[in-house]
């Protein structure tokens, strides 16, 4: 139905694996910071969102430590990021599209 989706936008997959799964991402919406990720990492953030029942949400997903604004007029911080101890904890405060 309408507004049964999660669409994770993610950063250029980057070599090597997680070493603390989840607790290495950051989800942020707004298109306006992104960053690099693992497979692993995005396969554990694909599960997260199956697993935690959101729908009607767009989200960018990365590895905290490549944050980076993805255009030089923004700002480094949005405000919209979120970090979880699970994959599933990574979507409990993610905003419907609108």
């Amino acid at each position: 139905g309408k507004g049964r989706y999660v669409i994770i936008r993610p950063g250029p997959l980057i070599t090597g694996k997680t070493t603390l799964g989840a607790m290495d991402l950051e989800i942020n919406q707004g298109d306006t910071v992104g960053g690099g990720l693992s497979r692993d990492e995005l396969a554990g953030a694909v599960l997260g969102a199956l697993q935690s029942g959101v729908a009607g949400v767009t989200v960018e997903v990365y590895r905290r430590s490549t944050h980076t604004k993805l255009q030089p007029e923004f700002a480094a911080f949005s405000g919209n990021e979120f970090s979880a101890d699970t994959y599933s904890g990574l979507f409990s405060k993610c905003k419907k599209d609108v």
